[in-house]
C-alpha cells in the first residue's frame, strides 16, 4: 500500500515542480517586459555610430533593448567592400538583411551570397565572417550581450586589430555621425 501511494504521489510531485517552474519563467517574462515602451524605427535618419572593436566601414544604432546586457536589436550600415573578419559571439546573432547583397561564410558551410529579404541565423560560439558587396543594410538581433571574439584560421583567439589589419580594415572610433 505505501508502496503505491509513493508512487502515485511522485508523479504529481513532478507535475507540480513543473508546473511551479513554468509559471515561475512566465512571471519573470511578464515582469522583464514589464514598463517597456513599444518601438516603430525607420532607418531614414537613423544616427549612427561605429564601434572601436569593429570595423569603421560597419555602422549601427540600437533600436531596442541594451547591446550590454540581456538582447538587443540594432539597424546596421556596411559600405561595400567591408569586412567583418571571422568572428564569434558569446550570444546567438539574427541578421534580416533589407539592402544591398552580401557573403557570408560559416564554419563548416560553403560560402553564401545574401541579399534583401534574407534571414541569418549565427548561433553562439559558432565562427562566421561577413563581407559586404553592395551597400549592406540589415538588422541585428542578438539575445544576450553584444561581444565579438576575432579567430584565426585554426579558430584560435585573435586582437582585434590583428584581425582587422589583415583585411585592411580600421577600427572604429565609438563616434556617432550620419
Amino acid at each position: 500500500m505505501r508502496i503505491s501511494v509513493v508512487l502515485l504521489t511522485l508523479p504529481a510531485l513532478i507535475v507540480g515542480a513543473a508546473l511551479a517552474q513554468q509559471s515561475m519563467q512566465q512571471t519573470q517574462s511578464m515582469q522583464s517586459t514589464a514598463g517597456q515602451q513599444p518601438v516603430i524605427a525607420s532607418p531614414e535618419g537613423a544616427r549612427l555610430a561605429s564601434a572601436p572593436n569593429l570595423p569603421d566601414c560597419f555602422n549601427y544604432t540600437v533600436e531596442h533593448g541594451d547591446p550590454k546586457g540581456s538582447g538587443s536589436v540594432m539597424l546596421v550600415k556596411m559600405s561595400s567592400g567591408c569586412v567583418v573578419p571571422s568572428h564569434w559571439h558569446s550570444a546567438n546573432e539574427q541578421l534580416i538583411f533589407t539592402s544591398g547583397a552580401a557573403q557570408v561564410l560559416m564554419k563548416g558551410e560553403q560560402l553564401r551570397t545574401v541579399s534583401a529579404g534574407t534571414y541569418v541565423y549565427f548561433p553562439a560560439h559558432h565562427a562566421h565572417q561577413l563581407t559586404c558587396k553592395d551597400n549592406c543594410t540589415f538588422y541585428r538581433m542578438v539575445d544576450g550581450p553584444s561581444d565579438i571574439h576575432y579567430v584565426d584560421a585554426a579558430g584560435n583567439e585573435i586582437a582585434t586589430d590583428v584581425a582587422l589589419a589583415a583585411f585592411g580594415e580600421r577600427p572604429g572610433s565609438a563616434v556617432a555621425h550620419k
